[in-house]
């Protein structure tokens, strides 16, 4: 299946396109479906969506609005009896949620209105990336930057395209109270980029962002400096003390797993339960009955695993206990440095 790029500089060119392409008919879509690819026809799902005589939806399908190529959740299949549940209320309109919406407006003015897939800051939606590669105006540039950033380039201006946070009323109510769909709104979060252009036929001119749409871009986590000052002591013991015992400890997968299963049984029994709380309250305390076991907590994920292909086997082996230059001392250091600061809390994550 080809990945056919469009080189679409005006909303002329997008209405000529949807002509010019007879709609899919098949066994599963009629011609009142009216679904039209915007390429190769073995890619259905991307296609050319008309809202309305001056708005078209350049759309990938599988995505909240799309009442053709449902989005997750949108449906549901029972094996016993067979049969197929809809949900269209988890759904929504087309123009909310497409990767690219492009409309004419009454002065003659066109907007184009690009969108981040929906989901978590955690998500990665390659299959949207790659769309929008292949489909945002001529002239402009979708980019995938650097931890999980994405942005919009017109000339010589990068512009962040912020993940969307919105979703239907009816899959908000079905989810939100999932501790993973937290991320989860309503009300529009205004996360889309919209640029303008005068009309021109001119195929370069005129694309600029409105300034009210899209979001800044994200601040990086930052290191609570007064914070970790106060434990920087326990923090430099807790180290010395981690590393004096390293040697002598039978780390293995099974034995850091019982470790780590003590230590959740400690806290509570539950995964979310060890906390940064938890963790400071061991820095401080030499005596704490889960000292070695947070020490092994941090050796387990730094360790290296390879599999032996002749016993069959993973085998494991812990930088903690092959520590003979300086450098190699520095490099734990600096790994447990950015365990302790996410581990314990001392890293601060901005507000998305």
């Amino acid at each position: 299946m080809a990945l056919i790029p469009t080189y679409f500089s005006n909303f002329k060119m997008v209405v000529d396109h949807y002509e010019s392409i007879n709609p899919l008919v098949s066994k599963l879509h009629t011609l009142e479906d009216d679904i039209r690819p915007i390429g190769d026809r073995n890619r259905k799902h991307e296609r050319i969506v008309k809202i309305s005589r001056n708005c078209y939806a350049l759309s990938d399908g599988y995505h909240e609005g799309d009442n053709k190529f449902l989005p997750y959740g949108a449906q549901s299949y029972d094996h016993k009896t067979k049969t197929t549940t809809y949900y269209w209320d988890r759904v929504g309109k087309m123009e909310y949620y497409a990767p690219v919406v492009w409309r004419k407006h009454k002065d003659g003015t066109e907007t184009v209105k690009i969108r981040n897939f929906t989901g978590s800051n955690s998500g990665y939606e390659i299959s949207r990336y790659s769309f929008l590669e292949r489909h945002v105006p001529r002239s402009m540039q979708f980019i995938m930057g650097h931890s999980a950033l994405q942005y919009v380039e017109v000339g010589d201006n990068k512009h962040y395209l912020a993940k969307c946070k919105t979703v239907p009323r009816g899959y908000y109510k079905a989810h939100s109270n999932q501790s993973y769909y937290k991320w989860m709104q309503v009300k529009d979060d205004n996360s889309a980029l919209v640029f303008t252009r005068d009309g021109s036929e001119l195929p370069y001119t005129g694309w600029l962002r409105d300034e009210t749409t899209g979001k800044e871009l994200p601040q990086k986590p930052k290191v609570n400096k007064e914070l970790k000052k106060k434990y920087k002591d326990d923090i430099d013991k807790f180290f010395e003390w981690g590393m004096t015992m390293s040697p002598m400890l039978p780390l293995s997968h099974n034995y850091n797993s019982t470790k780590a299963e003590e230590l959740r049984e400690h806290f509570g029994g539950r995964h979310d339960t060890f906390t940064p709380t938890c963790a400071r309250e061991i820095l401080r305390s030499p005596n704490h009955p889960m000292r070695l076991n947070y020490w092994v907590m941090f050796t387990s994920q730094i360790g290296d695993s390879s599999y032996d292909y002749e016993s069959r086997n993973w085998e494991y082996t812990y930088m903690v206990k092959h520590v003979e230059t300086k450098e190699q001392l520095q490099k734990v250091k600096n790994k447990f440095n950015t365990f302790i600061n996410m581990n314990a809390g001392f890293m601060t994550k901005p507000k998305q």
